[in-house]
This record gives C-alpha cells, structure tokens and sequence, in this order.
C-alpha cells in the first residue's frame, strides 16, 4: 500500500479515479459508442456518478457534524459556481458556432436531455449525466436536511426504486428501454445512492472489509467483476431476459463503491501523482467538450486529443478556477456574517 501525501482538504485518489473516469469515457467514445466501447464510456459515467454522491454526502454529513444542520442555500450556491458557469459557456459557444445544434439548447440549459436523447443533437448527447447529476443535487441535500437520521435507509430504499423502475421498464413493450434505464434520473439514481451508501457506512466498511486493501488482487478483482455485470445487463434489451437483466444493475455501482474505498485506503501512486491529479482536475472540463472532437473521425485521434486538451484547459483556466474562487468568497462573506450576527446564527439552526 502506498502512503503518498495528499492535501489536507482533498480526499486521496478522488482525482486520479477522475482522471480514470474521463479516460475511460474518451476512450470509449473514440470507439464510436457502440460494443465493448459503450460499456467501458458506461463503466467511466457509474465511476463519475459514485464519486458524487460519496463526495457530497461525506461533505453534508461533516457540516451536519460540526454546524448541527446543513445550509441548503450554500450547498446550491457552491454547486452553482462549480458546475454552471464551464457548462452554459460550453452550451453556448456550441449553439453560437453549430446551428445545428440549437434546437436541442432548451434541454441543454434546463438540464432535462436525459429525457430527450431520441432528438437531442450530438454535440448535446453527452450532457444527459450532467442533467442526472443536477437532479441529484436538487433533491439529495434536501432529503439530507428532512430526513438526515434515515439517510441511509433513504439511499437503500432508492436502490430498490431504481431496479423497480427498470424492472417495469422491462416488461414493457418499449422498443429501446435502455434509454430510460441507463440514461434517466429514475433508472440511473442508484449508481449516486450507492456512493452516497459509501459516505454513510465508511466507518464501518473499513472497521470490517478495511483488510482489503491490502490485498491488490482484491482492488483488481472488483472492476474486473464490475465490467463484466455490466456487459452481461447493457445486451441486446430486445430480449426480454437481456432487460430482466437490467434490474440487477445497481449492484454494478455497489462493487465500484467498495472499489472507491479500497483505493482511498491504499492511495496509491498510480492515483495521486502530479500527472493524474492534474487531468481528474481537469475531468469536468474534459467531459465537457468532449462530443465536438471525439467520435466525429473529423480529426485523427492525435489531433482530437490535443484539440479538447487545449479547450479543457481554456475552459478550466478562463471560467472554472475564477468562478470558483468567486463562488469561495461569496461562501466566506456568508459565513462571516454569520458568525457575527446573532440573529442569523439562531435562525440559521432553526
């Protein structure tokens, strides 16, 4: 097990498994979407989709821990900065140079394509996760801030809606299902929730399983097991026993988020390396301008690589890092004024 150091207010390897997901979706797509590269771009989003909801939940559950309750208004507005501003740029320089791709901007900007992917245009497809995880970060902090004593039965209980869903999707006479269970909110929301069981039972997953992660046959074992879930249920939904499959699907998300916590036991090299944080950093921004250079064959792959590369990188450098440092000091004026008004302290917990 490697120890490198990671900062203090970073959790270790989270980067480097971005930079895993991203590769995994560019290589993928660079396949043209269809086969074993589907599922390997598939395989990249259930690693995105974990990551969020272990990373929002432990984050809500340490404010619940140290302030007594969760801020709504300052979770939304973080998310706000941290995911809005790269997207509408993205969104709309796309709309500004490819009129093709206009009539699907409502759905890009509402973040509703996941309900739409019959008649989006292409270089929107891709925003269909953007607009699950959005949904998630609507309705997940709220439920935190309800119910937070039950959060773990709430996320259970999700899985279990996830798989009804799919299983109903199943028996229907639809003829292409598999947009509704892998790429909506209802069909999709058990790969968050099984992140977001991850953030809940961390402490008692490394009192019992945390041996593990010593084990690297182990760490190797539950992607490889993960993989091959998910080619057996992403077959030809044609078939009948094929979509049946399907409602086995969570447990796909289940075996990466004991892979998630195995590697942020062990942090490795491979993962926390200057190389590695650096394109996990970069992973938003590289998942976002993807779909103008990947898959097209407009460009040699060489070509298309260094082309998103370079319009990640503007991207992160020009809109991202400055919106979040905008977004911190806004979260830092509030929470001063906080701490020095005593009626918004008391109302603040109410």
């Amino acid at each position: 097990m490697s120890t490198n150091s990671v900062p203090a207010n970073r959790i270790p390897s989270l980067d480097g498994l971005r930079a895993m997901s991203i590769l995994l979706v560019i290589i993928g797509h660079f396949g043209g979407g269809v086969g074993t590269p589907v599922i390997l771009s598939a395989l990249g989003v259930q690693v995105f989709f974990v990551l969020s909801g272990y990373l929002i939940t432990t984050l809500l559950q340490k404010e619940h821990q140290r302030e007594g309750g969760i801020d709504l208004a300052a979770f939304y507005r973080r998310r706000c900065f941290r995911i809005f501003p790269a997207a509408y740029a993205y969104i709309f320089i796309v709309a500004l140079v490819s009129p093709a791709s206009r009539p699907g901007l409502l759905y890009a900007a509402t973040y509703t394509v996941s309900y739409h992917l019959n008649n989006i245009p292409p270089f929107f497809g891709h925003l269909w996760s953007l607009s699950v995880e959005e949904q998630f970060y609507l309705l997940w902090p709220l439920a935190l801030v309800l119910g937070f004593q039950y959060r773990a039965r709430i996320a259970w209980l999700t899985m279990l809606a996830a798989a009804a869903f799919r299983l109903a999707l199943a028996l229907s006479s639809l003829q292409n299902p598999t947009l509704y269970m892998h790429f909506t909110f209802p069909g999709t929301m058990d790969s968050i929730a099984a992140g977001c069981l991850l953030a809940i039972y961390e402490p008692r997953i490394r009192e019992y399983c945390g041996w593990m992660a010593e084990y690297a046959g182990i760490v190797l074992a539950l992607p490889v097991t993960a993989l091959t879930m998910a080619v057996v249920c992403w077959g030809d939904t044609s078939l009948t026993g094929v979509r049946a499959l399907n409602v086995a699907w969570g447990i796909v998300p289940l075996l990466i988020a004991v892979w998630v916590f195995l590697l942020v036991e062990r942090r490795d090299w491979i993962l926390n390396n200057p190389v590695a944080i650096t394109i996990g950093v970069l992973s938003y921004s590289l998942y976002l301008w993807q779909a103008p250079f990947v898959g097209g064959g407009k460009h040699s792959n060489l070509v298309a690589l260094v082309m998103l590369s370079a319009c990640a990188v503007a991207s992160y450098l020009l809109v991202e890092k400055p919106m979040l440092k905008l977004g911190a000091s806004f979260n830092k004026r509030s929470r001063l004024t906080v701490r020095l008004d005593p009626q918004v302290v008391t109302s603040s917990r109410e």
